[in-house]
This record gives structure tokens, sequence and C-alpha cells, in this order.
């Protein structure tokens, strides 16, 4: 997932993608404490996070999402331009490896 995928970005989070074969968006999140050190901090921006990705679910593609906490957001705007990141790094995915492409990552196999 780190290595090949789609990047859009904010000024606090990095938004990673890259197509899947479940057939929905998927979301994981990375939010580390050395950023954050309290966990209620930690929590509260994953909140966010979730509900952004929840808001806009049923608009983007068949991908994986992967959103990196790069720097300490000011609180209450954690998740300020989420929705638009979530489209863009989607689309790039989309464009880059289309279904039913050969060498596509959402249908190839995991040997």
């Amino acid at each position: 997932m780190f290595a090949d995928n789609q990047r859009a970005r904010t000024d606090t989070l990095l938004v990673m993608a890259r197509p899947n074969a479940v057939g929905h968006a998927r979301l994981g999140m990375i939010v580390a404490k050395r950023l954050l050190a309290r966990a209620v901090d930690r929590n509260r921006v994953k909140r966010c996070i979730r509900e952004s990705f929840r808001q806009v679910r049923a608009e983007l593609p068949a991908c994986d999402f992967v959103v990196r906490l790069i720097a300490r957001p000011v609180p209450g705007q954690e998740a300020r331009d989420l929705s638009r990141t979530f489209k863009r790094a989607g689309q790039r995915a989309m464009a880059q490896w289309p279904p039913g492409a050969s060498g596509d990552p959402a249908v190839s196999s995991p040997n």
C-alpha cells in the first residue's frame, strides 16, 4: 500500500489510495503519538477522519484509503478539506489503474 499508490494531501493529512477488489471504499488511519501525545487528541482526529469518510463514502471509488497525520492539526480543523482530498486521491488511483487493465492491483493474485 505504501510503495505504489496515489496521494493527495492537506496541510496536516496525507491520503493514499489504491484500488481494491472488495467493491467499496475502505479506510485505514495512521495517527502517531509523536504528533499527538494525548490519546484524547488522537481519538478526536480519528473520529473526524471517520466522519469525513462516512459522508463521502458513497461517492468514492472502490479503493483502500490510508490517511496519515503528517503535522499537528489546529483543534477544530482536523478534517478541513478532507472530503475533497479523498475524492482527489481516489480519482488519481482509478486513473492510474483503470478497472480491468492489465497489471491492475485490484485483480492481481496475492501469490
